[in-house]
């Protein structure tokens, strides 16, 4: 490897123009005759002029080439005065470009890459880019910048200008010297930056160099808005010669504060200057940055820097600009007194109408002053129909105004502010009243949630959240609880460009927050504490204070001081909370228990390990119980066809995991020491956070993939596997049978409605689609979307996270063996099955366990021999070990004389210098699920040793923590997480990829030095000690280098990035996945965003009329829409199974059918709602999303799609059991999550058989009614999942009643 320095680049010269002819030297004879690729890869380099402006080069650059030789024999070519003319020599005049061999090193990031990777021969692109960055050089002038909001009347109200925060003609002459306001457009991260002066030094004389170096060194504010966020853009005529620019955002721009770095009068040192993210700039602008911040107007400084804008514009891709020729106006409508005006009204109203009100206006759907028009009308609302009701009424008015646009119709026919007011009074009737109670089920409660961006506070909800032991401790009072999530202003997890100072500005927007509390609507809302699960979302729980019926005031102190004691953590705020979060863990409630029904337990410790770490016994009977209080609670939705092995649970300050011992007799369970993290007073309520109660499949991941590449499984073993993967969603969209077992179980997509059960349904009845041939063909264009939105999202998820499923393998809770039977000897290679010394388990031969697999309806399975088993998230190359299953137990074993084996389980020897668990990326005992890899075909040849990390050192303060020190240390997690979750991880996968050509991958020492750190980021939540950032260690590449597969689903994003092939199983799996049918669907979803407060209105016809709905129903009978020529094939099909039970020739009684479309509004109001509020985008979710659970637009940040997809399945999952319930006859809601089990146990608790054909009347009728309002072009949003759930209502009943005919012996 060698350098070479290059001088007397004529500046016309650019980096592509220089490396297109370098590779035409170099991929010539001789040169290409010199190295094994004959397109050897090399690196340019051109030294950048320093300046924040400035552009081009200094005439000089580095050349590194592959070898020593290539770079002699270059010289001796190239280096004398006589050598070969190139093309571009005398372009600079007479001197020509000189080469010669450098006196630095080659810089180590550039070394490896030009070793390990091919040449990209990109020079094309480079060049196109480079020309785009010309033609976007230009600076434009500008004489104001202005906040404002868009009016009904699509007038412009400026609210804000920089001509009153900082007038230039306060700063003379000297202002203009600084700069003034420039529009700068930015090629490599697609932004549009415009610079304010900070301050102005008016009282400075202009005495040379010392005024020049202050101009320099002077701070300036930025607004920063990325090109794909400008919805509309609007030239205004000119005024005085200033032409204007209106831009019209989906969401609000960046603002922060620049200094110029000293490092700018070094020519060694990064001259980039320092970036501050700020929530307002001085002034004025704090107050109305949170509400005018989606309409910007710049005037320009002249004609020409109008021109010059409107040039760099159409290169940039902004929307095509409209010219208009109004003038803006200056309305005052956040003004600080009607701001002031607005926050007093809603002050003195109930929490849940205040809360509504404000998230109208902090959601940007209404402005201050079209709210308070609305007061008299809201009074009465009130008066009329009570609290709950309006705030309702409210919370539907919000969803229509998000719709409403500016030409004069939402998509629902509203024209006008109060026509939506009126229209959402009519959608909330007492049937959705009732949808939206959640006093029924304990375990879920409405929950408000608030979202903290840089520059606003954003109210959402209530939706249906699960519940926690805090809240429903003071079920009365969960209005007075906050769900509180920080993000950016797309509402994802933080992330910072390099170079900014994001670490202070979360410590001051998210810890100010905690610390200081908020104000929403008049109330005061303080920091309280958080879940574990919540905080990696980002999100913590407030409170206000209240007071209890006897008297009680109840502040954050007060939980939090009830919660247990904490007098030994009390120095340790990382540790102090994290055991106070238990309280918060999302858990459903099951029984109490006596407190002589408890005994202690000794953990099994040995050689500094503990091999019970987080595990307690819990008696069958127990077990027994806590099942059916799962599953008789009313709303609940648990059924287990397997008696749960173990539950995942919280009780007062004990947790993890009680797993049954069939030594242990009538209520009694035993806790270990491990499992208690603090003295709770209180009842013994057991919480249950989840039962394991059938086994999970195994998916393969990119870091286990890595993994086992590493420890020499090779790649044509996972590409099998992915082959097989696609094969199989390519089939399964052919097959209702096959899309039901495996686009939907397997892959969990439409659990929400049951969609696979209702699928096996169909089947059973011949129904299937047309490539089956069968007796009644499905050919619905809404379901073949929804499969095509599966398959697109499963083909997604395997292509950019590798989530490959592996057949026969499991994924299985890790309990102990607490009899000792599992000794240290029994290995693989002592049993039968052994052939040969090369199969013997060569790690670590003392793991063994027991793995039994139980389904329902299927043979019980004993897994013997060797597997292989691993734990998420891996990181070192040890995370995987090979174990011993002893299959069946011996009939003289203590595990024959349990009732229930323990299934679904993986039970751990208890011998051993070592617990198994703790091999596994630090696992233990507490609810740990662990893959049980059985397929040979994944099985490396032998494994690494684990990972033996010294524990995280604690942090301890000097003195008692308080809550502003556990809102410091929240603020520092989330630093950490940025870092951990947006750094180390990925880092990680990259430099194994880049260490593939030596052999290293995951081993090579910079990667077991990440996966150190990872696991030192994952304690941070526990230790409260960061990762220092300067652990890291230097990247193997330069940082503008990835492998493919890591640019993510947007594409390389920044211009200067670079990729390239991956030569690692990895990248060859990311290849191999053609998403471009999800990437249209996805495409489809952008191209129908628009702003959510400005929707173009649904053409066609209006909502029909109670007159034509009453003609509707007055032709539907029992079989439905009257048949013309034809009737649907799922009606046909299902119409002939029903009259055993329905006669199906009868007209039905009218009020039926009423009720049936009564629940049909009911639900589609409240589908609308959970479809606008999980969107990545400004378009709400599209119906076969819903059903399907997943979110087609893609995003830079996965995981935040995923938390929304899991909110979004929340709530469709509760809004379709009280649909169920309703169809039901309000019997006790739908409360199985496998739809395919008999509720005969209700026909053994006196269900009489009218109820029950009541029940399959009401639910045959709403499937007619969901037929004709699903039909056509013109089709109802809604209609289709009502008749989805509508189906599985029918099948459900039909499945109890043959059950009742086969107790009765009937069948």
């Amino acid at each position: 490897m060698a350098s070479i320095f290059m001088t007397d680049i004529p500046n016309s010269v650019n980096h592509p123009s220089l490396s297109k002819e370098l590779a035409k030297i170099l991929h010539s004879p001789p040169f290409n005759r010199l190295t094994a690729d004959e397109r050897m890869n090399f690196h340019v380099y051109l030294h950048r002029k320093r300046g924040n402006r400035a552009r081009g080069h200094k005439g000089t650059g580095i050349l590194t080439l592959p070898t020593a030789t290539v770079a002699q024999y270059f010289l001796s070519t190239y280096g004398s005065p006589l050598r070969p003319t190139l093309p571009f020599d005398y372009l600079g005049g007479h001197r020509r470009m000189a080469f010669r061999l450098s006196n630095r090193d080659p810089e180590p990031g550039i070394v490896p890459m030009i070793l390990q990777t091919p040449y990209a021969g990109d020079e094309a692109q480079e060049q196109e880019k480079e020309e785009k960055e010309e033609k976007l050089a230009d600076l434009v002038q500008a004489s104001s910048v202005q906040l404002g909001w868009r009016c009904r009347d699509d007038a412009v109200s400026i609210e804000w200008s920089s001509s009153t925060d900082f007038p230039h003609e306060e700063a003379g002459d000297h202002a203009e010297r600084l700069g003034g306001i420039n529009l700068e457009f930015v090629e490599d991260t697609r932004e549009l930056w415009i610079s304010l002066p900070g301050s102005f030094i008016s009282s400075v004389p202009d005495n040379g160099l010392l005024s020049g170096i202050l101009s320099l060194m002077e701070p300036t504010l930025h607004i920063g808005l990325r090109w794909n966020r400008v919805q509309r853009l609007d030239f205004e005529r000119e005024q005085d010669n200033r032409p204007a620019i209106v831009f019209d955002l989906y969401r609000p721009p960046n603002f922060e504060r620049r200094q110029a770095s000293l490092a700018m009068f070094n020519s060694f040192q990064d001259d980039r200057p320092i970036r501050t993210p700020l929530t307002s700039f001085p002034g004025s602008h704090g107050r109305v940055v949170p509400y005018a911040s989606l309409v910007l107007r710049v005037e320009c400084a002249s004609t020409h820097d109008f021109q010059t804008f409107r040039r760099m514009a159409n290169v940039a891709s902004f929307p095509s600009p409209t010219y208009i020729y109004t003038e803006p106006v200056r309305r005052h409508l956040f003004s600080q007194s009607s701001l002031c005006q607005f926050d007093a009204w809603v002050a003195q109203l109930d929490w849940p109408i205040a809360f509504q009100l404000v998230a109208i206006r902090d959601n940007l759907y209404a402005d201050p002053i079209e709210l308070l028009e609305l007061r008299g009308r809201l009074t009465i609302m009130e008066q009329e129909y009570g609290v709950a009701k309006t705030s309702e009424i409210l919370r539907l008015f919000r969803a229509r105004l998000a719709t409403l646009s500016w030409d004069g119709e939402d998509e629902r026919g509203a024209t006008t502010v109060p026509e939506c007011l009126s229209k959402a009074a009519k959608d909330v009737t007492e049937l959705h009243m009732s949808l939206r109670d959640q006093t029924r089920n304990p375990g879920y409660f409405n929950c408000y949630h608030v979202t903290v961006t840089p520059t606003r506070i954003v109210p959402d909800g209530p939706y249906p959240d699960q519940s926690n032991r805090v809240l429903r401790r003071y079920a009365q009072y969960t209005d007075c609880f906050l769900r509180v999530a920080f993000a950016d202003e797309d509402f994802l997890s933080f992330r910072w460009d390099w170079g900014v100072q994001g670490e202070d500005f979360v410590r001051l927007r998210v810890g100010g927050s905690l610390k200081n509390g908020l104000v929403i609507a008049g109330r005061k809302y303080q920091f309280l504490l958080f879940s574990q699960s919540a905080l990696k979302e980002h999100a913590v729980w407030f409170c206000r204070p209240f007071t209890e019926s006897n008297g009680q005031l109840v502040t954050a102190d007060t939980i939090r001081e009830s919660l247990g004691d904490f007098k030994h953590l009390e120095c340790q705020p990382a540790r102090m909370a994290a055991r106070m979060s238990q309280a918060f863990t999302a858990t459903e409630p099951s029984v109490t228990l006596e407190i002589e029904e408890i005994f202690p337990a000794a953990d099994i410790e040995r050689n500094g390990s503990n091999f019970t770490d987080g595990i307690g016994d819990i008696s069958p009977d127990m077990a027994a119980e806590i099942a059916r209080s799962l599953q008789s609670r009313i709303g609940g939705k648990k059924r287990f066809f397997v008696a749960p092995s173990a539950y995942q649970f919280r009780m007062g300050g004990y947790k993890g995991v009680l797993a049954v011992d069939y030594k242990l007799r009538d209520m009694e369970i035993k806790l270990r020491k491990s499992q208690s993290k603090f003295t709770s007073p209180g009842t013994h309520e057991i919480e249950i956070a989840q039962a394991f109660h059938k086994p999970k499949p195994v998916y393969l991941n990119r870091n286990l993939i890595m993994i086992l590449e590493t420890l020499g499984v090779p790649a044509n073993a996972f590409i099998k596997l992915q082959d097989e993967a696609v094969d199989d969603i390519n089939m399964a969209t052919l097959s209702l049978r096959d899309c039901a077992s495996f686009l939907l179980d397997m892959h969990g997509c439409g659990t929400s409605f049951r969609l696979s059960s209702v699928f096996f349904s169909l089947s059973k009845l011949g129904i299937g689609l047309r490539d089956e041939q069968p007796t009644h063909v499905l050919d619905d264009k809404f379901i073949n979307r929804a499969i095509e939105f599966a398959a697109n999202h499963i083909l997604r998820v395997i292509k950019h996270k590798a989530r490959i499923p592996v057949k026969g393998s499991y994924t299985l809770v890790g309990v102990a063996d607490i009899h000792g039977y599992l000794k240290p000897d029994e290995v693989f290679g002592e049993h039968r099955g052994m052939k040969s010394d090369e199969d013997k388990y060569t790690h670590a031969d003392l793991l063994s366990a027991k793995v039994c697999i139980k389904e329902r309806d299927k043979k019980t399975i004993w897994i013997e021999g060797k597997v292989l088993v691993t734990r998420s998230p891996q990181a070192h190359p040890g995370d995987a070990q090979f174990v011993y299953a002893i299959g069946a137990p011996p009939p003289d074993s203590p595990f024959t004389q349990e009732r229930n084996p323990r299934p679904n389980s993986i039970v751990f020897s208890t011998n051993g210098l070592r617990s198994v668990p703790s091999m596994l990326a630090g696992g233990d005992l507490d609810g740990d699920e662990f893959n049980i890899i059985c397929n040979p075909a994944l099985w490396p040849p032998s494994c690494d040793p684990p990972a033996a990390y010294p524990p995280a050192i604690i942090k301890t303060l000097d003195h008692p923590c308080n809550v502003n020190d556990i809102a410091e240390w929240v603020a520092e997690y989330i630093n950490s997480d940025i870092l951990a979750s947006g750094m180390i991880s990925q880092d990680l996968l990259i430099r194994a990829d880049q260490s593939h050509g030596n052999g290293l991958m995951a081993r090579e020492p910079g990667c077991l030095k990440l996966a150190e750190l990872a696991s030192a980021a994952v304690d941070f939540a526990k230790s409260g000690t960061p990762v220092d950032r300067k652990n890291l260690p230097t990247p193997l590449f330069h940082r503008s280098y990835k492998p493919d597969w890591a640019i993510g689903e947007m594409g390389p994003g920044r211009s200067g990035q670079k990729t390239y092939m991956s030569k690692t199983a990895i990248g060859k799996l990311f290849r191999r996945i053609d998403l471009s049918n999800a990437d249209r669907l996805a495409d489809l979803q952008a191209r129908k965003e628009h702003n959510p407060h400005r929707a173009i209105p649904r053409k066609g016809k209006a909502r029909r009329d109670m007159d034509e709905l009453s003609r509707e129903l007055e032709r539907l009978t029992v079989t439905g829409i009257r048949r013309a020529d034809s009737e649907d094939s799922i009606s046909f099909a299902v119409r002939n199974r029903l009259r055993r039970y329905v006669d199906v020739d009868s007209p039905i009684q009218p009020e039926t059918a009423n009720v049936a479309a009564e629940q049909f509004d009911a639900y589609v109001t409240e589908l609308r709602c959970i479809c606008s509020s999980n969107t990545l985008s400004n378009k709400p979710l599209t119906e076969e999303e819903v059903l399907v659970g997943t979110i087609a637009t893609k995003t830079s940040q996965p995981r935040k799609r995923q938390n929304l997809m899991t909110q979004l399945r929340t709530q469709s999952d509760e809004l379709v059991k009280r649909i169920k319930a309703e169809l039901a006859g309000e019997r006790s809601g739908s409360n199985d999550d496998d739809d395919t089990q008999s509720r005969g146990s209700a026909a053994r608790n006196g269900s009489s058989e009218l109820e029950l054909e009541e029940w399959l009347l009401r639910s045959w009728v709403a499937w007619h009614v969901s037929i004709p309002k699903g039909a056509g072009d013109d089709a109802r949003f809604g209609a289709k999942t009502f008749g989805i759930i509508a189906l599985g209502s029918i099948f459900e009943c039909l499945r109890e009643l043959d059950e009742r005919d086969r107790l009765a012996g009937g069948i």
